[in-house]
């Protein structure tokens, strides 16, 4: 059966798809000081290749100016309509050329996509949104670099609000042990990767209200197996499982998966949660809501859910 056709199969390939992008961000950026201050250097022509990227931009106001977008930019609406250039790892250089533009924004690397810009003098940004710390500082270095610095400070100024709003409304709570799935094997528990110290994902069960059970785990996502979620004993299981309609059916069937691999507290209490959101994956100022949502799962007692 295809990705196409089983979701959790295309759940499996767009977490395969962050994951790389996760793996490959890189600390190093051409020019990426440069088209602040002065009009006439503010970029005009940019082609997003991240889907948290080219919502950022769009979230300043300049939404216009993006002419070209990967095929997993899917919000805001208006980049549905905007022409496909490939992504990371299958741009359409031609395609690409032939728009004519100014600015790059991508997340990870990719030589080809470098080498077309140097031969072309075009600007290059790598955001570094693989932290909350990390997603504001893509907010204001685009929000410098497109002349859009008072929209940029809003924007992190609503963020952290409404983060501080969820840390203080868990505050003084038992944190339950977390263990989180980013991704695993559709049809048992199997190559399972969680997130650990340093993501947003980590932070996003901090600041829910939760412990990450594999927080202590230097690598960003490792692998974990079976055993050692036994021996992490969590309270509750989530699982984000991006672009997934969750039938009862499917929820029936993973959660049976639980209860085969041995006694576990999150099994016990009836706490695996599965997370759909098509941004649950996505570093952008959006992550707020996934968190939010986190935190009703996991503090459901003292937090209205929705």
């Amino acid at each position: 059966m295809s990705w196409r056709a089983n979701p959790l199969l295309r759940s499996l390939y767009v977490v395969a798809m962050f994951l790389a992008l996760a793996g490959g961000v890189s600390a190093r950026s051409i020019d990426r000081d440069a088209g602040g201050g002065s009009p006439e250097n503010v970029p005009a022509r940019i082609i997003a290749i991240g889907p948290n990227s080219a919502e950022i931009i769009c979230g300043l106001g300049a939404c216009d100016s993006i002419l070209g977008v990967s095929k997993y930019c899917l919000y805001p609406p208006e980049l549905l309509k905007k022409p496909r250039v490939g992504g990371l790892f299958d741009p359409d250089l031609e395609k690409m050329a032939a728009l004519r533009p100014d600015l790059l924004v991508m997340r990870g690397h990719s030589e080809s996509l470098e080498t077309l810009c140097e031969k072309l003098g075009v600007r290059v940004y790598h955001d570094e949104a693989d932290s909350l710390a990390g997603i504001e500082k893509t907010v204001r270095e685009l929000g410098a670099m497109l002349g859009r610095d008072d929209a940029a400070r809003t924007i992190v100024t609503e963020f952290r609000e409404k983060l501080g709003a969820i840390r203080k409304r868990v505050a003084g709570r038992d944190r339950p042990r977390v263990f989180l799935t980013v991704m695993r094997q559709p049809q048992r528990l199997a190559n399972i990767l969680t997130a650990g110290r340093g993501t947003f994902l980590h932070e996003m069960i901090e600041i829910a209200g939760g412990v990450n059970v594999f927080g202590d785990v230097e690598m960003t996502y490792p692998q974990v197996t079976g055993e050692s979620i036994m021996a992490a004993r969590p309270d509750v299981i989530i699982e984000l499982l991006p672009e997934v309609d969750v039938t009862p059916d499917m929820a029936g069937m993973m959660r049976e998966q639980w209860r085969n691999l041995g006694p576990l507290p999150a099994v016990a209490a009836n706490r695996v949660h599965f997370v759909s959101d098509d941004h649950s994956l996505i570093p952008s100022p959006r992550i707020v809501g996934i968190i939010d949502k986190v935190a009703k799962i996991l503090h459901s007692d003292a937090i209205d859910g929705d």
